[in-house]
């Protein structure tokens, strides 16, 4: 199996289950986009596993309020949505959380930025939803 890395490709003896955090910067939309995968979530927990995920940066963060969980597309995939913020060690954080599932797994998305969003961040949350591609053959 061949598995792609921004540094570059490895060649893997077998399939692999991917367990990584990915955390891309994205410095024009002065944001951050973090990846997880959850693979021990069930098809059918996923409002359940979102719940879960708002109760802890809640009990872990200060000032926090949550806007209402809303349905979403990520590219093609049914994914719900949330508009959150808090404080982090004094500053204040806006983020909007998403989970989607694929044909294996649960991926949540989470879009943050210092301060609030503005209209470019915006517009690239937008994208970065939009312009989503599964894996051939293995997450449509």
């Amino acid at each position: 199996m061949n598995y792609i890395l921004s540094e570059g490709t490895l060649t893997l003896p077998e399939a692999v289950q991917e367990q990584s955090i990915t955390l891309l910067k994205l410095p024009k939309a002065r944001a951050t986009l973090v990846v997880t995968r959850a693979w021990d979530v069930q098809e059918g927990e996923e409002a359940r596993y979102l719940q879960q995920q708002l109760e802890k940066v809640k009990r872990d963060m200060k000032k926090f309020a949550a806007e209402k969980v809303q349905e979403a597309l990520f590219g093609g995939l049914p994914a719900q949505e949330v508009a959150m913020r808090f404080e982090n060690q004094g500053v204040a954080v806006v983020q909007k959380l998403l989970v989607a599932r694929t044909a294996t797994h649960l991926m949540t998305l989470t879009f943050s930025r210092a301060g609030s969003f503005d209209a470019a961040s915006l517009a690239v949350w937008q994208d970065i939803k939009k312009g989503f591609i599964p894996a051939a053959g293995s997450e449509a």
